[in-house]
Protein backbone atom coordinates (compact mmCIF):
# COMPACT_ATOMS: atom_id res chain seq x y z
CA UNK A 1 0.00 0.00 0.00
CA UNK A 2 1.55 3.29 -0.97
CA UNK A 3 -0.80 5.83 -0.17
CA UNK A 4 -2.35 5.49 3.74
CA UNK A 5 -5.90 6.30 3.53
CA UNK A 6 -6.47 9.19 6.00
CA UNK A 7 -9.64 11.15 7.19
CA UNK A 8 -7.96 14.67 7.66
CA UNK A 9 -9.65 16.93 10.38
CA UNK A 10 -10.34 20.69 8.02
CA UNK A 11 -11.13 22.53 11.10
CA UNK A 12 -9.28 25.38 11.89
CA UNK A 13 -6.67 24.73 8.75
CA UNK A 14 -6.16 26.97 5.89
CA UNK A 15 -5.79 24.92 2.13
CA UNK A 16 -4.39 26.06 -0.78
CA UNK A 17 -5.65 25.93 -4.34
CA UNK A 18 -3.03 27.51 -6.94
CA UNK A 19 -5.35 27.75 -10.50
CA UNK A 20 -7.96 29.00 -11.51
CA UNK A 21 -9.90 26.90 -14.37
CA UNK A 22 -11.48 23.51 -15.11
CA UNK A 23 -9.06 21.23 -12.88
CA UNK A 24 -8.91 23.56 -9.82
CA UNK A 25 -12.69 24.01 -10.19
CA UNK A 26 -13.34 20.22 -9.72
CA UNK A 27 -10.93 20.22 -6.91
CA UNK A 28 -12.89 22.92 -5.28
CA UNK A 29 -15.89 20.99 -5.61
CA UNK A 30 -15.05 18.66 -2.58
CA UNK A 31 -13.27 21.35 -0.44
CA UNK A 32 -15.77 23.63 -0.63
CA UNK A 33 -17.98 20.99 2.27
CA UNK A 34 -15.18 20.76 4.10
CA UNK A 35 -14.26 23.40 6.96
CA UNK A 36 -11.25 24.94 5.97
CA UNK A 37 -10.58 28.17 5.10
CA UNK A 38 -10.22 27.89 1.32
CA UNK A 39 -7.60 30.21 -0.49
CA UNK A 40 -7.57 30.40 -4.51
CA UNK A 41 -4.75 32.28 -6.51
CA UNK A 42 -4.78 32.53 -10.15
CA UNK A 43 -5.28 35.83 -11.74
CA UNK A 44 -8.63 34.88 -13.87
CA UNK A 45 -11.23 32.65 -12.38
CA UNK A 46 -13.95 30.34 -13.73
CA UNK A 47 -17.23 32.33 -13.55
CA UNK A 48 -18.30 29.22 -10.97
CA UNK A 49 -15.18 29.71 -8.78
CA UNK A 50 -16.17 33.47 -9.48
CA UNK A 51 -19.69 32.65 -8.16
CA UNK A 52 -18.09 31.00 -4.87
CA UNK A 53 -16.08 33.80 -4.18
CA UNK A 54 -19.00 36.43 -4.67
CA UNK A 55 -20.98 34.18 -1.92
CA UNK A 56 -17.43 34.08 0.45
CA UNK A 57 -17.08 30.55 0.31
CA UNK A 58 -13.52 30.95 -0.60
CA UNK A 59 -10.81 33.79 -0.90
CA UNK A 60 -9.70 34.26 -4.28
CA UNK A 61 -6.27 36.59 -4.54
CA UNK A 62 -5.67 37.71 -8.14
CA UNK A 63 -2.29 37.63 -9.07
CA UNK A 64 0.54 34.73 -9.81
CA UNK A 65 1.67 32.05 -7.29
CA UNK A 66 4.81 33.37 -5.26
CA UNK A 67 5.97 31.08 -2.58
CA UNK A 68 5.41 32.90 0.18
CA UNK A 69 1.92 32.00 -0.08
CA UNK A 70 2.59 28.62 1.21
CA UNK A 71 3.46 30.13 4.78
CA UNK A 72 0.63 28.84 7.27
CA UNK A 73 -1.30 26.11 5.10
CA UNK A 74 -2.14 22.46 5.71
CA UNK A 75 -2.71 21.09 2.07
CA UNK A 76 -1.59 22.48 -0.99
CA UNK A 77 -3.41 22.02 -4.11
CA UNK A 78 -1.85 22.67 -7.84
CA UNK A 79 -4.55 22.98 -9.99
CA UNK A 80 -3.06 24.64 -13.09
CA UNK A 81 -3.82 24.06 -16.71
CA UNK A 82 0.06 23.21 -16.66
CA UNK A 83 1.27 20.10 -15.38
CA UNK A 84 5.10 21.29 -15.09
CA UNK A 85 4.40 23.93 -13.22
CA UNK A 86 2.08 21.79 -11.00
CA UNK A 87 4.65 20.04 -10.63
CA UNK A 88 6.72 23.22 -9.11
CA UNK A 89 4.33 24.28 -6.89
CA UNK A 90 4.32 20.25 -5.42
CA UNK A 91 7.83 20.26 -4.51
CA UNK A 92 8.15 23.61 -3.43
CA UNK A 93 5.30 21.97 -0.59
CA UNK A 94 7.11 19.10 -0.27
CA UNK A 95 10.16 20.66 0.92
CA UNK A 96 8.50 22.43 3.46
CA UNK A 97 7.01 19.43 4.77
CA UNK A 98 3.25 20.21 3.19
CA UNK A 99 1.45 17.49 1.87
CA UNK A 100 0.38 18.89 -2.22
CA UNK A 101 -1.40 17.35 -5.14
CA UNK A 102 -0.66 18.29 -8.28
CA UNK A 103 -3.57 17.58 -10.56
CA UNK A 104 -3.00 15.42 -12.93
CA UNK A 105 0.56 14.85 -12.30
CA UNK A 106 0.43 11.50 -9.93
CA UNK A 107 4.28 11.20 -9.05
CA UNK A 108 3.59 14.87 -7.34
CA UNK A 109 1.56 14.24 -4.99
CA UNK A 110 2.18 13.91 -1.96
CA UNK A 111 -1.57 12.63 -1.35
CA UNK A 112 -4.37 11.82 -3.74
CA UNK A 113 -7.79 13.07 -3.10
CA UNK A 114 -9.96 9.70 -3.27
CA UNK A 115 -14.03 9.51 -4.82
CA UNK A 116 -15.94 9.81 -2.30
CA UNK A 117 -19.52 9.04 -1.54
CA UNK A 118 -20.50 11.89 0.66
CA UNK A 119 -23.22 10.56 3.29
CA UNK A 120 -21.93 13.08 5.96
CA UNK A 121 -21.39 12.26 8.73
CA UNK A 122 -20.40 8.88 6.98
CA UNK A 123 -17.81 8.95 4.02
CA UNK A 124 -16.55 6.18 1.92
CA UNK A 125 -13.30 7.02 0.17
CA UNK A 126 -12.14 4.99 -2.70
CA UNK A 127 -9.23 5.05 -4.02
CA UNK A 128 -6.61 3.36 -6.99
CA UNK A 129 -3.43 4.53 -6.11
CA UNK A 130 -3.83 6.84 -9.39
CA UNK A 131 -4.02 3.40 -11.35
CA UNK A 132 -7.51 3.87 -12.22
CA UNK A 133 -9.63 6.96 -11.39
CA UNK A 134 -12.05 5.70 -14.12
CA UNK A 135 -12.73 2.31 -11.79
CA UNK A 136 -12.93 4.57 -8.63
CA UNK A 137 -15.38 6.68 -10.20
CA UNK A 138 -17.46 3.14 -11.59
CA UNK A 139 -16.87 2.33 -7.72
CA UNK A 140 -18.49 5.35 -6.01
CA UNK A 141 -21.57 5.12 -8.42
CA UNK A 142 -22.11 1.71 -7.67
CA UNK A 143 -21.82 2.18 -3.57
CA UNK A 144 -23.98 5.51 -4.09
CA UNK A 145 -26.66 3.40 -5.13
CA UNK A 146 -26.64 1.42 -2.12
CA UNK A 147 -26.22 3.86 0.35
CA UNK A 148 -29.32 6.17 0.36
CA UNK A 149 -29.55 9.85 1.06
CA UNK A 150 -30.79 9.29 4.78
CA UNK A 151 -27.21 7.12 5.88
CA UNK A 152 -25.68 10.34 7.34
CA UNK A 153 -29.33 10.91 9.50
CA UNK A 154 -29.02 7.22 10.23
CA UNK A 155 -25.53 7.69 11.76
CA UNK A 156 -26.57 11.18 14.08
CA UNK A 157 -29.25 8.82 15.20
CA UNK A 158 -27.41 5.75 15.87
CA UNK A 159 -24.71 8.02 18.19
CA UNK A 160 -27.36 9.43 20.04
CA UNK A 161 -28.71 5.97 20.57
CA UNK A 162 -25.55 4.47 22.13
CA UNK A 163 -25.67 5.92 24.89
CA UNK A 164 -28.84 4.38 25.66
CA UNK A 165 -27.50 1.25 25.24
CA UNK A 166 -24.46 1.79 27.10
CA UNK A 167 -26.41 2.58 30.33
CA UNK A 168 -27.78 -1.11 29.50
CA UNK A 169 -25.21 -2.93 28.35
CA UNK A 170 -22.32 -1.74 30.36
CA UNK A 171 -20.16 -4.23 29.02
CA UNK A 172 -18.21 -4.03 26.14
CA UNK A 173 -18.78 -7.64 24.67
CA UNK A 174 -22.53 -7.13 24.96
CA UNK A 175 -22.70 -3.91 23.46
CA UNK A 176 -20.53 -5.11 20.52
CA UNK A 177 -22.91 -8.21 20.04
CA UNK A 178 -26.37 -5.90 20.30
CA UNK A 179 -25.17 -3.56 17.39
CA UNK A 180 -24.23 -6.78 15.54
CA UNK A 181 -27.72 -7.61 15.81
CA UNK A 182 -28.84 -4.07 14.19
CA UNK A 183 -26.60 -3.93 11.28
CA UNK A 184 -24.67 -7.32 11.00
CA UNK A 185 -27.59 -9.61 11.41
CA UNK A 186 -30.25 -7.54 8.82
CA UNK A 187 -30.10 -6.34 5.68
CA UNK A 188 -28.22 -3.32 5.72
CA UNK A 189 -29.40 -1.60 3.12
CA UNK A 190 -32.85 -2.12 4.33
CA UNK A 191 -31.64 -0.65 7.45
CA UNK A 192 -30.03 2.51 6.39
CA UNK A 193 -33.83 3.49 5.27
CA UNK A 194 -35.27 3.46 8.83
CA UNK A 195 -36.14 6.33 9.81
CA UNK A 196 -34.97 7.61 13.25
CA UNK A 197 -38.07 6.93 14.96
CA UNK A 198 -38.19 3.16 13.22
CA UNK A 199 -34.41 2.80 14.52
CA UNK A 200 -35.74 4.12 17.84
CA UNK A 201 -38.24 1.34 17.92
CA UNK A 202 -36.07 -1.04 16.81
CA UNK A 203 -33.37 -0.64 19.38
CA UNK A 204 -36.00 -0.44 21.84
CA UNK A 205 -37.46 -3.72 20.72
CA UNK A 206 -34.11 -5.52 20.67
CA UNK A 207 -33.47 -4.37 24.01
CA UNK A 208 -36.23 -5.80 25.58
CA UNK A 209 -36.20 -8.76 23.94
CA UNK A 210 -38.99 -8.61 21.84
CA UNK A 211 -39.18 -10.02 18.34
CA UNK A 212 -38.35 -7.54 15.83
CA UNK A 213 -38.42 -9.22 12.60
CA UNK A 214 -41.71 -7.75 10.16
CA UNK A 215 -42.07 -8.12 6.17
CA UNK A 216 -43.09 -5.71 4.10
CA UNK A 217 -43.74 -5.42 0.31
CA UNK A 218 -42.01 -2.85 -1.80
CA UNK A 219 -43.81 -2.54 -5.35
CA UNK A 220 -41.30 -1.59 -7.49
CA UNK A 221 -41.34 0.02 -11.18
CA UNK A 222 -38.67 -2.29 -13.28
CA UNK A 223 -38.62 0.39 -16.09
CA UNK A 224 -39.08 -0.36 -19.63
CA UNK A 225 -36.65 -2.97 -20.41
CA UNK A 226 -32.70 -1.06 -20.05
CA UNK A 227 -31.16 -1.52 -16.89
CA UNK A 228 -30.21 2.15 -17.11
CA UNK A 229 -33.38 3.37 -16.64
CA UNK A 230 -33.78 1.69 -13.25
CA UNK A 231 -34.43 4.55 -10.68
CA UNK A 232 -31.88 4.38 -7.55
CA UNK A 233 -34.45 3.62 -5.35
CA UNK A 234 -35.64 1.04 -7.36
CA UNK A 235 -31.61 -0.73 -7.32
CA UNK A 236 -32.06 -0.47 -3.70
CA UNK A 237 -34.71 -2.36 -3.34
CA UNK A 238 -33.47 -5.52 -5.63
CA UNK A 239 -30.16 -5.27 -3.87
CA UNK A 240 -31.68 -5.44 -0.65
CA UNK A 241 -34.68 -8.14 -1.47
CA UNK A 242 -35.48 -11.40 0.42
CA UNK A 243 -37.72 -11.94 -2.04
CA UNK A 244 -38.41 -11.51 -5.60
CA UNK A 245 -41.98 -11.44 -7.07
CA UNK A 246 -41.28 -10.52 -11.27
CA UNK A 247 -43.80 -10.31 -14.09
CA UNK A 248 -42.77 -11.98 -17.51
CA UNK A 249 -42.07 -8.43 -18.84
CA UNK A 250 -39.12 -7.59 -16.53
CA UNK A 251 -35.96 -7.34 -18.59
CA UNK A 252 -33.19 -10.20 -17.73
CA UNK A 253 -30.65 -6.88 -17.37
CA UNK A 254 -32.99 -5.74 -15.19
CA UNK A 255 -33.32 -8.99 -13.22
CA UNK A 256 -29.38 -9.55 -13.21
CA UNK A 257 -29.55 -6.71 -10.33
CA UNK A 258 -31.56 -8.75 -7.47
CA UNK A 259 -29.76 -10.13 -5.07
CA UNK A 260 -28.37 -13.02 -5.64
CA UNK A 261 -29.70 -14.73 -2.46
CA UNK A 262 -32.98 -13.33 -2.61
CA UNK A 263 -35.86 -16.13 -3.47
CA UNK A 264 -36.96 -15.38 -7.23
CA UNK A 265 -40.64 -16.44 -7.83
CA UNK A 266 -42.45 -15.78 -11.49
CA UNK A 267 -45.95 -14.85 -11.58
CA UNK A 268 -46.20 -13.71 -15.46
CA UNK A 269 -48.96 -14.14 -17.09
CA UNK A 270 -49.02 -14.29 -20.97
CA UNK A 271 -52.14 -13.43 -23.31
CA UNK A 272 -53.55 -16.46 -24.44
CA UNK A 273 -52.03 -19.54 -22.42
CA UNK A 274 -52.55 -20.31 -18.59
CA UNK A 275 -50.96 -18.33 -16.15
CA UNK A 276 -51.21 -17.92 -12.56
CA UNK A 277 -53.93 -15.70 -10.95
CA UNK A 278 -54.12 -12.40 -9.35
CA UNK A 279 -55.51 -13.82 -5.85
CA UNK A 280 -52.22 -16.51 -6.04
CA UNK A 281 -50.35 -13.73 -6.38
CA UNK A 282 -51.77 -11.69 -3.55
CA UNK A 283 -51.74 -14.98 -1.47
CA UNK A 284 -47.11 -15.05 -2.70
CA UNK A 285 -46.59 -11.75 -0.97
CA UNK A 286 -48.82 -11.94 2.14
CA UNK A 287 -47.27 -15.35 2.98
CA UNK A 288 -43.54 -13.89 2.48
CA UNK A 289 -44.37 -10.85 4.06
CA UNK A 290 -45.77 -12.56 7.08
CA UNK A 291 -42.50 -14.63 7.69
CA UNK A 292 -41.12 -11.56 8.27
CA UNK A 293 -39.31 -11.29 4.41
CA UNK A 294 -38.65 -8.20 2.76
CA UNK A 295 -40.44 -8.56 -0.39
CA UNK A 296 -40.05 -7.01 -3.47
CA UNK A 297 -42.61 -7.39 -6.07
CA UNK A 298 -41.29 -5.96 -9.27
CA UNK A 299 -43.45 -5.22 -12.55
CA UNK A 300 -42.56 -3.53 -16.07
CA UNK A 301 -42.84 -0.15 -16.67
CA UNK A 302 -44.51 1.80 -13.90
CA UNK A 303 -46.94 0.20 -11.31
CA UNK A 304 -49.13 1.91 -11.11
CA UNK A 305 -50.11 1.99 -15.05
CA UNK A 306 -52.10 -0.93 -15.72
CA UNK A 307 -50.15 -3.06 -12.85
CA UNK A 308 -53.12 -3.94 -11.45
CA UNK A 309 -51.62 -2.25 -7.97
CA UNK A 310 -54.66 -1.45 -6.24
CA UNK A 311 -55.41 -5.29 -6.32
CA UNK A 312 -52.20 -6.40 -4.37
CA UNK A 313 -52.15 -2.92 -2.11
CA UNK A 314 -55.83 -3.71 -0.71
CA UNK A 315 -54.61 -7.35 -0.04
CA UNK A 316 -51.65 -6.28 1.95
CA UNK A 317 -52.93 -3.51 3.92
CA UNK A 318 -56.29 -5.60 5.03
CA UNK A 319 -53.82 -7.81 6.79
CA UNK A 320 -51.75 -4.91 8.00
CA UNK A 321 -48.78 -5.48 5.88
CA UNK A 322 -46.12 -2.55 5.31
CA UNK A 323 -46.11 -1.66 1.17
CA UNK A 324 -44.32 1.00 0.23
CA UNK A 325 -44.28 2.06 -3.84
CA UNK A 326 -41.00 2.76 -6.15
CA UNK A 327 -42.41 4.39 -8.95
CA UNK A 328 -40.54 3.65 -12.65
CA UNK A 329 -40.35 4.93 -16.22
CA UNK A 330 -43.60 3.68 -17.46
CA UNK A 331 -43.47 2.36 -21.36
CA UNK A 332 -45.03 5.58 -23.15
CA UNK A 333 -42.13 7.47 -21.78
CA UNK A 334 -39.69 5.69 -22.94
CA UNK A 335 -41.28 4.65 -26.24
CA UNK A 336 -41.69 8.69 -26.72
CA UNK A 337 -38.08 9.12 -26.01
CA UNK A 338 -37.07 6.31 -28.54
CA UNK A 339 -38.62 8.73 -31.60
CA UNK A 340 -37.57 11.87 -30.32
CA UNK A 341 -40.83 13.30 -29.18
CA UNK A 342 -42.48 14.91 -26.51
CA UNK A 343 -45.66 13.69 -25.27
CA UNK A 344 -47.21 16.89 -25.13
CA UNK A 345 -46.06 19.61 -27.46
CA UNK A 346 -47.40 23.09 -26.87
CA UNK A 347 -50.06 24.45 -29.47
CA UNK A 348 -50.46 20.95 -30.66
CA UNK A 349 -52.34 18.94 -27.38
CA UNK A 350 -52.65 19.99 -23.74
CA UNK A 351 -53.02 16.53 -22.61
CA UNK A 352 -52.39 12.84 -23.38
CA UNK A 353 -54.89 9.84 -22.41
CA UNK A 354 -52.93 6.39 -21.28
CA UNK A 355 -55.58 4.10 -22.38
CA UNK A 356 -55.62 0.18 -22.42
CA UNK A 357 -56.09 -1.82 -25.34
CA UNK A 358 -57.33 -4.37 -23.29
CA UNK A 359 -59.66 -4.90 -19.78
CA UNK A 360 -61.27 -7.72 -18.36
CA UNK A 361 -64.34 -8.01 -20.91
CA UNK A 362 -62.25 -7.87 -24.07
CA UNK A 363 -61.23 -5.23 -26.11
CA UNK A 364 -61.51 -1.93 -24.25
CA UNK A 365 -63.83 1.01 -24.88
CA UNK A 366 -63.02 4.67 -24.84
CA UNK A 367 -64.30 7.93 -24.88
CA UNK A 368 -63.67 7.87 -28.75
CA UNK A 369 -65.26 10.87 -29.82
CA UNK A 370 -62.87 13.09 -27.61
CA UNK A 371 -59.55 11.12 -28.42
CA UNK A 372 -60.94 11.90 -32.15
CA UNK A 373 -60.94 14.78 -32.11
CA UNK A 374 -58.03 16.99 -34.23
CA UNK A 375 -54.80 16.86 -32.03
CA UNK A 376 -56.02 14.07 -30.12
CA UNK A 377 -53.30 12.03 -28.40
CA UNK A 378 -53.27 8.63 -26.89
CA UNK A 379 -50.22 6.28 -25.68
CA UNK A 380 -51.72 2.76 -26.11
CA UNK A 381 -50.67 -0.41 -24.08
CA UNK A 382 -51.48 -3.79 -25.06
CA UNK A 383 -52.56 -2.60 -28.41
CA UNK A 384 -50.96 -4.61 -30.48
CA UNK A 385 -53.68 -7.36 -31.10
CA UNK A 386 -56.66 -4.50 -30.66
CA UNK A 387 -55.30 -2.34 -33.28
CA UNK A 388 -58.11 -2.96 -36.08
CA UNK A 389 -60.66 -2.24 -33.22
CA UNK A 390 -58.73 0.78 -32.33
CA UNK A 391 -58.80 1.67 -35.89
CA UNK A 392 -62.36 1.36 -36.53
CA UNK A 393 -63.40 3.06 -33.14
CA UNK A 394 -61.66 5.63 -34.13
CA UNK A 395 -62.52 6.90 -37.43
CA UNK A 396 -66.12 5.77 -36.96
CA UNK A 397 -66.20 8.75 -34.39
CA UNK A 398 -64.02 10.94 -37.30
CA UNK A 399 -60.65 10.30 -37.08
CA UNK A 400 -58.73 11.24 -40.24
CA UNK A 401 -57.13 8.36 -41.86
CA UNK A 402 -53.97 9.93 -42.20
CA UNK A 403 -53.58 10.25 -38.39
CA UNK A 404 -49.73 9.79 -37.72
CA UNK A 405 -49.46 6.50 -35.53
CA UNK A 406 -46.28 5.63 -34.15
CA UNK A 407 -45.74 1.90 -32.97
CA UNK A 408 -42.81 0.68 -30.34
CA UNK A 409 -42.03 -2.21 -29.66
CA UNK A 410 -40.02 -3.37 -26.73
CA UNK A 411 -39.31 0.16 -25.64
CA UNK A 412 -35.69 0.83 -24.60
CA UNK A 413 -34.15 -2.64 -25.09
CA UNK A 414 -31.51 -3.71 -27.66
CA UNK A 415 -34.50 -5.49 -29.87
CA UNK A 416 -36.82 -2.19 -29.68
CA UNK A 417 -38.12 -1.88 -33.30
CA UNK A 418 -40.14 1.68 -34.24
CA UNK A 419 -42.67 1.54 -36.90
CA UNK A 420 -44.23 4.41 -38.16
CA UNK A 421 -47.77 4.60 -39.86
CA UNK A 422 -51.25 5.66 -40.18
CA UNK A 423 -54.36 4.95 -38.57
CA UNK A 424 -55.46 3.81 -41.77
CA UNK A 425 -52.43 1.75 -42.78
CA UNK A 426 -52.26 0.33 -38.98
CA UNK A 427 -52.72 -3.40 -38.94
CA UNK A 428 -51.59 -4.26 -41.94
CA UNK A 429 -47.88 -2.19 -40.65
CA UNK A 430 -47.77 -3.66 -37.29
CA UNK A 431 -48.38 -6.87 -39.06
CA UNK A 432 -45.71 -6.66 -41.84
CA UNK A 433 -43.24 -5.22 -38.99
CA UNK A 434 -43.68 -8.47 -37.29
CA UNK A 435 -45.03 -6.73 -33.95
CA UNK A 436 -46.09 -8.56 -31.43
CA UNK A 437 -45.65 -7.15 -28.40
CA UNK A 438 -44.96 -5.69 -26.06
CA UNK A 439 -45.38 -2.33 -27.59
CA UNK A 440 -47.16 0.90 -27.00
CA UNK A 441 -49.01 2.86 -29.94
CA UNK A 442 -48.69 5.98 -29.99
CA UNK A 443 -51.55 7.89 -31.49
CA UNK A 444 -50.97 11.01 -33.04
CA UNK A 445 -47.40 11.06 -32.87
CA UNK A 446 -45.36 10.97 -36.67
CA UNK A 447 -41.79 10.47 -37.41
CA UNK A 448 -39.21 13.96 -37.11
CA UNK A 449 -36.54 12.12 -39.02
CA UNK A 450 -36.02 10.61 -42.49
CA UNK A 451 -39.11 8.70 -43.53
CA UNK A 452 -38.39 4.69 -42.44
CA UNK A 453 -41.42 2.36 -42.37
CA UNK A 454 -39.27 -0.11 -39.95
CA UNK A 455 -36.34 1.22 -37.96
CA UNK A 456 -34.76 -1.20 -35.52
CA UNK A 457 -32.93 0.42 -32.83
CA UNK A 458 -29.64 -1.33 -32.29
Amino acid sequence: MQYLPIHFDTRGATILVVGGEAAAEAKLRTLLKTEAKIRVIAKSISPEISRWAAQNKLQHIEREFEASDLQGVSLVYAATEEDAYNGEIADMAAARQIPANAADYKDACRFITPALVDRAPVLVSIGTEGTSPALARALKADLETRLPPSTGNFAFKTKTLREKVKAILPDLADRQRFWAKIFSEKNLTEQLRLTSLELEAQVQAELDGEDTEAGKVLLVGAGPGDPDMLTTAARRALHAADVIVYDRLVSDGVMELGRREAEYIYVGKTPGEPSIGQQAINDILLQKASEGLLVVRLKSGDPLIFGRADEEIDALQAQGIPIQIIPGITSAAAAAAAIDASLTTRGTNKAISFLTGHDAKGFAEQDWASLARPGGRAAVYMGVGAARFIQGRLMLHGAEADRPVTVVENASRLNQIITYTTLKNLPEDIAAAGIKGPAILLIGYAERRAKTETRVAI
